[in-house]
């Protein structure tokens, strides 16, 4: 029996592979910077660092327990759901594509253990806990008049910015969940002053002016009545221009191009 040698073809190149091999070292140094950071803070301060290491089980008895009462690990298990488009329309410039590209799971309808009675929702990873039903995922036109879609997103907004904080860390529980309660200590045990979550709650005010605004919700008014998702994608600027040198006419870029939109004194916009 012979033995033949076989040459790589085209599509073995190693140039394909650099991309890939790219993405990978960028995000191995991105963990390794915020590994450091986390440990460098555990030094300055061994209190919270002690406080950290004895309440991390608690954070991944937490962790194990929502993914249990919610079905997780059921045989059908429960999957969640992703986000829709008229969500993404709003996550994306904030967070880019994370929602489908690292697959993040929404369990609406979420039940919530004691201890988390103040929590509209909570993020372990890369799996969304929402208290509320999933009504109000899609929105109605106008946007403005939409309460309920509006609060809904804003929590999105929220909990989606705690992804890209886990993200940072390899989405290691164990680094984020020692992060967290670090952070939590050293904030005094007050949950508004953790730093993580006063960088979420400000990340969440960065697409106001999409999602709260007379002009800007009328540009996602125009996108979703003439279904453009197909050929503008999403918004990637977190909010709109206005034209220097003329009045009543702003403007948001797209993934695949812009939006330019006509408004009266009214602020009522073609």
């Amino acid at each position: 029996m012979g033995y033949r040698f076989l040459t790589p073809t085209p599509d073995w190149h190693a140039a394909d592979f650099s991309p890939k091999l790219e993405g990978g070292l960028r995000k191995f140094s991105q963990v390794v910077t915020a590994i450091a950071a986390t440990v460098l803070a555990i030094i300055q301060n061994p209190l919270c660092a002690t406080f950290s290491a004895l309440t991390l089980p608690g954070y991944m008895l937490a962790d194990a327990g929502f993914a249990k009462i919610n079905g997780v690990n059921d045989y059908p298990p429960n999957q969640g759901v992703s986000t829709t488009p008229d969500q993404d329309y709003f996550i994306s410039p904030l967070h880019g594509s994370v929602s489908h590209n690292d697959d993040i799971r929404i369990f609406y309808g979420a039940r919530f253990f004691l201890g988390f009675e103040k929590a509209d929702g909570v993020c372990f990873g890369k799996k969304i806990y929402i208290r509320a039903d999933q009504s109000a995922t899609t929105a109605t036109t106008p946007l403005l008049g939409d309460l309920a879609f509006r609060r809904k997103t804003k929590l999105l907004l929220h909990e989606f910015t705690h992804v890209k904080q886990y993200r940072e860390l390899g989405y290691v529980k164990e680094f984020f969940g020692a992060r967290y309660l670090y952070n939590y200590c050293t904030a005094g045990l007050d949950y508004d002053e953790n730093a993580l979550e006063k960088e979420a709650d400000a990340k969440a005010e960065q697409v106001n002016g999409l999602l709260d605004n007379d002009i800007g919700t009328q540009f996602f008014d125009k996108w979703k009545t003439n279904n453009w998702a197909e050929p503008f994608g999403f918004p990637d600027q977190k909010n709109y221009t206005e034209y220097p040198t003329r009045p009543g006419q702003f403007y948001l870029r797209f993934q695949n191009g812009g939006l330019t939109l006509l408004c009266n004194s009214a602020r009522q916009c073609v």
